[in-house]
């Protein structure tokens, strides 16, 4: 499945499509997935079992997903990890 459309409930439309980069170690059972919606792009990797299914659970997909260009476990130029959210 190359494209979706998800209706969230902040009601925006997120379409979420297919990413041709996936980690080496993770091509055979994950896809990349690119979430966009008005002005914000996020990216998640996820399991290809969970991706392929009827009805993902997109409200997981997008709450473990991060700003695209973002990276997990990559230390803030000021040697500190990004900080939390309050």
């Amino acid at each position: 499945m190359m494209s979706r459309e998800f209706f969230y409930w902040d009601g925006r439309t997120w379409l979420v499509r297919l990413r041709p980069a996936v980690r080496k170690d993770e091509r055979p059972t994950h896809v990349t997935l690119e979430l966009v919606a008005d002005n914000e792009t996020r990216v998640v990797s996820c399991r290809k079992d969970e991706w392929d299914v009827p009805q993902p659970d997109f409200a997981g997909l997008l709450a473990r997903s991060v700003a695209a260009g973002a990276s997990r476990g990559v230390a803030h130029p000021s040697g500190n990890s990004a900080p939390d959210s309050d």
